[in-house]
């Protein structure tokens, strides 16, 4: 049974790995993998900070 994609109809194609299985669609590039966002840091340090920091580690 061919999946249609949820974005933009196309036919989805299915990959799988084990006991995983996604789904992926080529002509938008949707991918039907579900993904937990919660642990991302909420801190985004700045380039100027990145910089300033390799600065001082290399003094």
């Amino acid at each position: 049974m061919p999946l249609d994609c949820p974005r933009c109809g196309g036919a989805l194609s299915t990959f799988s790995l084990s006991d995983a299985t996604a789904v992926a669609c080529d002509d938008c590039g949707y991918v039907g993998v579900e993904a937990d966002h919660s642990g991302e840091p909420t801190f985004a340090e700045s380039w100027a900070d990145a910089f300033a920091r390799f600065q001082e580690d290399n003094d």
